[in-house]
Parts: structure tokens; sequence; C-alpha cells
């Protein structure tokens, strides 16, 4: 009987706006990486578009993804702090990000830091659930965010320029400016922050600027160039029971990213793209002044990528591409090391009739170090009567070991180890949409994830170090709703049910809640008034392997109001954790109580 209404309770629940925004049946790139529209895809795709950035009025990334179904923020404190993303029961390493296709992950440690994303100048985010490697290749098991950039404007010039100041002393200032000049197209963007924080040892400050300039030398002949940098400072205070009150860590990191997109011909769907980039990262950490003890840590990628995709019939379209990178790896702990990647990807999409969208992917990539791992994928789209959908995905996907795993050096405590294989998953998901009205639209998603060959650091019998020892099941539903019952009112919500449990013990997998909820309430009125009430509630995930420990469930609150004055000047406010809730995400890293932000945007 428990079993029958938790299965009731689950087909009721709830989606969060961005899966269903006014805008879905805009263009997305992410699961194809090419242009297509989002109802066409047979894969889960969010997109947070640019009214909904607009409203949110975000301090980082993270506040963005977090009420997303199936998205958990491991959160370790204040502006600034560490702020990483898991999906599905992944863990960090398992979820690939990319900033306009661009890979971001770091090869030292796998992960993305979503407080180093500048927010400037983003136009728009798409989330990509489940696995991608068929297309991306390493760490795309849990799923993909890729976080879209502005353009230059296509006429004239535009700025924007925000001012915010909060609780700790909060302050963030950002500049946008773009214009364009005949063929020739340019964006700058500029920002600072700084915050005290709300713990001692956890002050922050940061600063980044970028530039994208483009050349349109016709309709069928664009090159982009884009670059950035940002620097920033912070305070590692460590866990509540053993604080760090002197370390610091610094943080720099830049970017250039030239990409070449032609249209041969002008009456046929042909088009070739190639694109060279470069990362590059330095992180110095310094513990306790006296003795100094300072480790430096650089890695650098460079990547040439290579795209081709022609629409060869009605019925079938075909996209290849190869992926070439070097990665490299200099640090005071773990010295200096290189690999390659030499990958190539094949999709082939297929429309038999109209109602039918199918595609096989298979992506082949070469290690230097690792040898050779096979990608492959299938999906597909059924579009039913009255406007529902049906969706089927089976795909297998990897993690290669980052720098850190492999080569960390021996201390008599702990060592990496450079025999360790990538991590291998195979993911099989369904779901079904369906639209009743433009009132009200609901969602099911069932996905269940094998994973072999997980890296565990454990001890053996004495020395601390990595091995591909685990095996993990990974189950879930995903629900979702948008009612609409007035033109000026959305109600928003979502659950995800995650049962993520270890093959050779059966103990549940580490951070990983089995029930989130999350309800949004979105009022606008004509005269520019836009208020929203946003909720989530958590359940406990326990922390060690032995599933003796864990962390307590958590709900919190949170309200924003902003004004539109004119067409140039909006104010805003916003609230975070507004009933000042004691909670943790990570153990040992307490997150901050009540909270204000209040700010101005001004548009010239």
């Amino acid at each position: 009987m428990k079993k029958i209404i938790t299965i009731l309770l689950l087909l009721t629940v709830i989606k969060t706006a961005q899966a269903w925004d006014a805008e879905m049946e805009d263009i997305v790139i992410t699961p194809s990486r090419i242009v297509e529209t989002a109802g066409e895809t047979g894969r889960k795709v969010d997109i947070i578009s640019p009214k909904k950035l607009k409203y949110l009025n975000p301090r980082d990334v993270s506040e963005v993804l977090a009420y997303l179904p199936s998205i958990t923020i491991n959160n370790y404190g204040s502006l600034g702090a560490l702020k990483t993303i898991q999906m599905r029961g992944s863990t960090p390493y398992q979820v690939l990000v990319l900033v306009d296709g661009r890979p971001i992950n770091s090869p030292r440690s796998g992960d993305v830091s979503l407080n180093s994303i500048p927010l400037e100048d983003i136009a728009r985010i798409e989330v990509l659930r489940g696995p991608a490697s068929s297309l991306y290749g390493t760490g795309a098991m849990g799923g993909v965010v890729n976080i879209i950039t502005q353009e230059p404007p296509d006429e004239g010039q535009e700025a924007e320029l925000t001012s915010s100041f909060g609780t700790f002393r909060t302050y963030q200032e950002r500049l946008s400016y773009g214009a364009k000049l005949r063929n020739f197209g340019y964006r700058i963007n500029t920002g600072y922050q700084s915050s005290e924080g709300y713990r001692d040892n956890s002050a922050f400050n940061a600063k980044d600027a970028g530039a994208k300039l483009t050349y349109e030398f016709n309709p069928q002949n664009l090159l982009t160039f884009n670059s950035g940098f940002s620097k920033d400072k912070l305070g590692t205070p460590g866990t509540i029971t053993s604080p760090d009150l002197n370390d610091k860590q610094i943080n720099r990191k830049n970017f250039f990213d030239l990409l070449w997109e032609v249209k041969p011909w002008e009456d046929k769907d042909i088009e070739f793209s190639s694109r060279l980039y470069q990362n590059y990262d330095r992180l110095e950490f310094v513990e306790t002044p006296e003795p100094l003890d300072k480790t430096t840590h650089s890695t650098k990628s460079r990547a040439l990528n290579l795209k081709y995709n022609q629409k060869i019939s009605e019925l079938y379209r075909l996209i290849f591409g190869l992926d070439l990178t070097d990665n490299y790896n200099d640090s005071s702990k773990t010295a200096k090391h290189h690999y390659a990647v030499r990958a190539g990807y094949l999709e082939n999409q297929f429309q038999p009739w109209e109602k039918l969208n199918l595609n096989l992917g298979l992506r082949l990539d070469d290690y230097s170090n690792f040898g050779s791992n096979a990608s492959p994928s299938l999906s597909l789209l059924y579009k039913l009567k009255g406007k529902a959908r049906f969706h089927f995905l089976i795909a297998r996907s990897f993690r290669a070991p980052a720098f850190n795993d492999l080569y960390w050096p021996a201390t008599g405590v702990e060592e990496g180890n450079p025999n360790l294989r990538p991590e291998k998953g195979i993911t099989f998901e369904l779901g079904i949409e369906k639209e009743f009205s433009k009132f009200f639209k609901i969602g099911l998603t069932y996905f269940r994830s094998n994973y072999d060959k997980l890296i565990k650091w454990q001890q053996d019998p004495i020395i601390f170090r990595p091995k591909n020892i685990d095996a993990a099941t990974i189950q879930g539903l995903e629900q979702e709703v948008i009612v609409s019952p007035l033109d000026y009112l959305d109600i928003k919500m979502s659950y995800t049910y995650l049962l993520a449990k270890d093959d050779k013990t059966h103990k549940y997998l580490t951070y990983q809640p089995k029930h989130k909820a999350s309800l949004a309430l979105n009022y606008k009125r004509k005269a520019g008034l836009n208020a929203g009430l946003e909720g989530q509630f958590v359940d406990r995930s326990f922390d060690n392997a032995a599933n003796s420990r864990y962390v307590k469930r958590y709900y919190v609150l949170g309200l924003r109001v902003s004004q539109e004055i004119n067409d140039e000047i909006n104010i805003f406010i916003k609230i975070d954790n507004l009933l000042n809730k004691k909670y943790q995400i990570r153990r040992g890293y307490p997150l901050p109580g009540l909270s204000v932000t209040s700010g101005i945007k001004l548009k010239f």
C-alpha cells in the first residue's frame, strides 16, 4: 500500500518553469551540437531563458540551476565559495559544463566551480539531462550544462549596468556594452564582486572581463572570437569542526575561443564549422602563514573541433566531427604531465514519418594514456495525439580520471594511481509530456543508470589511493507540471525521486537525497511589477559510505521582487532563506541564514 501511495504522489507532482517556459519551442544546440527546435529533440532539455535570468537576478550560476529537477548543488558557503553540480545521482566529476560549446571542466580535478563563471554576459542556459558521451566524450555521464553568452547587437549599440548590495557587505557590479558597425560586431563585459562572508576567513573578491568579436563576411560565413580572464581571492574556512582561519586560495583563469562557421551554398542545407580554443587555469593555495606552505597547480587545455552537418534528404540528416584535445598539468604537488585525446563522432538523424524522430549516435575517443573508448546512443521522439510526446533514450557514457586521481604524489599517507581506467555507465530513459492547454502541462520521466569501474579513494591497506572498485545502480522519476490559472500568474513545481545505491554493499551513495521538491510562484503585471516566491525541500542524504552519518533534510524559501520604472531602469530586491533556517548541504559547511540583496539595472 505504501508503494502505491508513493507512486500516486509521484504522478501528481511537478516541474520547474524552465522546461515549460513559453520559449520552450525556441532553438537549442546542446542535444546534437547543431541548431534545432527544442520540441523536435528526443532528449530532456531545460531552457533557462533570458526572461528567466532577468527576473531571477542571480548572484552566481548555481542559483539558476538549483531548482531544476534531478540537480543537486554542492554548496560550501556564501558568495565565492566552491559550488559544484550533480545531476541524476552523478558526482560533480560526471557533469560536463560548457560555455558556448567549449568544455570548461578542470582536467586537474574533473569538476567545475560554478561560482567562477561570470554572469555579466549570459544569454541563456541549456541543461541536457542524462548521458551525452556519444557527442561530448568524457564527463557527460550525468548530463550537460551549456551556458550560452550574448551576441553583439544586430544593429546600433546597447549597454547595461547592474549594481547590487547585500548582507555580509556583499557588492556586485556588472557592465556589458555591445555595438554593430556594418559587418563587424563586438560585445565587452566586466564585473567585480566582493563579500566579507558570514564565517571567519570566508571573505571573497573577484574581477573578470571578456570580449566577443564577430565578423560577417556574408550571411553564410561568420567568424567569432571570444576571450576573457578572471581572478579571485577567497578565504577557505574549512569545516566547523576543523576550521582553517588563515588558509587562502587565488584562482586565475583565461581563455580564447575562435569559431568559424560556413554555409558554402545558400540553397543547400550544408554547414561546416571549425573551432580552436585554449583554457588556462592556475590555482594557488596557501596554508597557514607560519611557516608558509604554498602550492600551485596550473592546467592548460588546447583543442581543435571540426564539424560537418548536412541534410541529405527530407528523411535523413548527417552530423559528424573530430575533436582533438591536449591537456597539460604543471603542479607543485603532482608535477608535469600531459595526455592527448583524439575523438570522432557521428550522429544520424532520421525522420521516417512526421511523428517520429530517431537519432543514432556513436563517438570513439582515443586517449594517449587509457586507450580507446566507444560511446553509442539511441534516442527517439514520438508525437502522440493531443500535443503529447513520448521520448526514449539508451546510451553508454564514460568519465576519464583527472590528473589528481592519477598523479597525486606519494606522501606516505596518500598517493594517486596511474593505472586507473575510465568510469563507465549505461543509461535507459523514457518519458512522456502532455500539454492539455496553454494553462496546464505535465511531464513524467523515468531513468535508470548502471555505473561500473567507479573511482573511489580508500585505504589499501595503509595508503589512501583511488581504485576502480565501485559499481552503482541509480534510478529515479522526474515529475513536472506548470499551471497558469491567470495570465499574470504561473505556478511551477517539480519533484524528483532518486534511488542511488552501491551494487556491492547495497548502501546509499553519498550526498544523493531520495526526495527533492520545488515550488515557484511568479506574478507579473503590465505595470512592470514582477514578484516571485520559490521554495525547495531536500531530503536527508548520507555523507559516508557506511550510511552511519547523514546531513539533515531541509527546506528553504526565497522571495524576489522587481519593478521596471521604464524601459531603461529596473530596481530589484531578493531575500534568500526567508525563514532563516540553519542547514547544510555538505557536512560541516553551514550555509547562511536570511540574507538580502537589492540593486538596480540601467540600460542606455
